[in-house]
């Protein structure tokens, strides 16, 4: 950081003094194109030392003041006034100094007064140019700077909007799933007090991950099953034989980048929907695989039907709302409906390994 900040110091201080020397040489070639036009110049050199010698030490002194003194729609009608009389003291001063010692350089008869005429003949309409191309230059620049600052605020302020608006959608999360587990548990405690203790050992393992990991957007996909798993079990416990969980995923996707909590609301979607509602059995798998770019997510179940999932419920609504927080548009989340009878939700998202399995690869 440190050595970034330097070097910046140091690309800026580069920048200033080439500005600066920019106007040095700009007022030197006006200056001297003058002349020029008018069959009076003298050698470039002549001008270029002038130049060097009052606007190199001028130009500093007009920079800040119009940096102090900005003209804008809010203050026009006071810092314009303050410009105008600025430029021509400034001016003013500048010429009768180069007026003074141009007598002394060339030896001539003119008095002060005629030299006094003579320069201002010849310079006035350079140096007074010169003044507001400082002055406009040091405006442009504020104006680059004020955007930059806002661009950088409006970033920071989108960032902030991003990460308060996941959280919200993740403290939604949570106490829908854990009302529906206490729900579960409390029906099993005097008909199977060890399945509910089960539950309940299961449950504040969860809120105990849940908490850890609550800054935690994204997790490996390995970790997000370990997860799934103990909801898995609190649902097994439930619904004893009428339940069976099937999960298929390819080692090699194990170690990529999920949202955290990603797959618990959808297969809590899929047995509310399924064997919540439905008697009989069913079954709920789970898959992961790649597919090109993209890392492939689907939770289906045997018993529902597309009609009953859409639009369903708080947790679907948030799954989308966190997917397109965190992946903008490189994100898909649909449900499909399966034949004869089912629904698949599917989630689709960019494939990205875990910071670790890189650093591992790399050395």
């Amino acid at each position: 950081m440190q050595r970034h900040q330097l070097l910046g110091g140091r690309r800026n201080a580069f920048v200033i003094a080439a500005c600066w020397l920019a106007v040095v040489f700009l007022f030197a070639l006006q200056w001297f194109v003058y002349d020029a036009a008018r069959a009076q110049a003298d050698p470039f050199r002549y001008y270029l030392w002038w130049s060097f010698y009052t606007w190199g030490v001028l130009t500093p002194l007009v920079v800040t003041f119009a940096y102090r003194n900005p003209i804008n729609r809010a203050n026009w009608k006071r810092t314009l006034p303050l410009h105008i009389a600025a430029c021509f003291v400034l001016v003013a001063g500048e010429i009768s100094f180069e007026a003074l010692v141009g007598k002394l350089r060339a030896h001539h008869d003119l008095t002060v007064g005629h030299a006094l005429v003579h320069y201002f003949s010849r310079h006035a309409q350079v140096s007074l140019l010169t003044y507001w191309l400082l002055v406009g230059a040091v405006e442009l620049y504020r104006m680059r700077d004020q955007a930059h600052k806002r661009e950088l605020r409006s970033s920071r302020l989108e960032a902030q909007l991003n990460a308060a608006q996941l959280e919200v959608l993740r403290s939604q999360i949570h106490p829908h799933f854990l009302f529906n587990t206490l729900q579960a548990a409390t029906t099993l405690i005097h008909e199977d007090p060890d399945a509910a203790e089960d539950m309940l050992v299961r449950l504040s393992e969860l809120l105990r991950i849940s908490f850890d990991e609550s800054h935690t957007h994204e997790i490996p996909l390995e970790r997000e099953l370990e997860i799934l798993d103990l909801y898995i079990g609190i649902q097994a416990r439930r619904f004893g034989d009428r339940l069976r969980f099937e999960v298929s995923v390819d080692p090699a996707v194990r170690d990529c980048m999920v949202p955290a909590m990603i797959l618990q609301p959808l297969v809590e979607n899929a047995i509310r929907h399924g064997v919540g509602k439905h008697k009989g059995t069913d079954t709920v798998s789970i898959r992961g695989l790649q597919q090109d770019k993209f890392l492939r997510l689907e939770v289906f179940n045997l018993s529902s039907t597309l009609e009953e999932q859409t639009g369903s419920g708080i947790g679907l609504a948030n799954i989308r709302a966190r997917l397109e927080q965190l992946y903008g548009t490189a994100q898909d989340m649909r449900l499909r409906r399966l034949d004869p009878i089912g629904v698949c939700a599917e989630i689709s998202i960019p494939l990205r390994f875990a910071p670790v399995l890189l650093e591992e690869t790399a050395q």
